[in-house]
């Protein structure tokens, strides 16, 4: 999808056309769903870029937040339009407002995974909530009280993502979240649960660790001198 998106900015005007001959044809609804199956693409990206076409000349245009009109069809001025946008948010699996809520849904879980192992594992340590208390506005999910070493490599804190981390995700995460812990907490541990290419490893990376699971060949460290 994300190939197939990357090449789907620059027809806009494409399907912004192929949507007015299709109304103009007086064709039945699912206009855009039926798009998205030609051409290979999410319903739900078709549809934001056509609606991204529609404000293009409206006064409000730089105020719009596309997302909003996904989530609340019911704020699209053009009925049929509006109607359009809501059959793709339901046949939309991937990029709907549903979706999203889902994908929320199952990090909370991992989270959950995450913190009922770490407590199995007999860890000390404070959650995201804890740590926000005391003013920390970046926070990883586990921040541990004392830290332990997994192959060698020491660390203070654990990151879950409940998803495949390819590397724009990757990339992303390191920029707004990874690279914060790091220069607060010093190095840590990221967990993709549902894998990752062996691309996003940097030998030597002192930063954090990656895995797609949490280890248990923990080395504790002694408080005693």
């Amino acid at each position: 999808m994300k190939v197939n998106h990357i090449k789907t900015q620059s027809n806009m005007n494409k399907y912004w056309e192929l949507y007015k001959e299709a109304v103009k044809n007086s064709e039945s609804p699912g206009i855009i769903v039926k798009m998205s199956e030609q051409f290979d693409i999410c319903p739900c990206l078709i549809a934001k870029l056509i609606l991204q076409k529609y404000f293009e000349d409206s006064e409000i245009a730089e105020q719009i937040q596309i997302n909003n009109y996904l989530r609340d069809t019911s704020l699209i001025p053009d009925v049929d339009l509006a109607y359009e946008i809501f059959l793709c948010t339901l046949y939309d699996n991937l990029y709907s407002p549903l979706s999203e809520t889902m994908k929320h849904s199952l990090g909370q879980e991992y989270e959950i995974k995450l913190h009922n192992e770490v407590v199995r594992l007999g860890l000390a340590f404070r959650d995201e909530e804890h740590l926000r208390k005391y003013g920390y506005d970046k926070t990883p999910d586990v921040k541990l009280d004392v830290p332990v070493a997994i192959d060698g490599f020491v660390i203070n804190w654990i990151e879950s993502k409940a998803l495949f981390g390819d590397e724009d995700a990757h990339r992303e995460y390191s920029k707004n979240q990874y690279l914060s812990y790091w220069n607060r907490f010093g190095p840590g541990l990221v967990i993709y649960w549902f894998g990752f290419p062996t691309s996003i490893l940097q030998i030597n990376d002192n930063r954090f660790i990656i895995k797609d699971h949490l280890p248990t060949n923990i080395v504790y460290v002694s408080l005693h001198c």
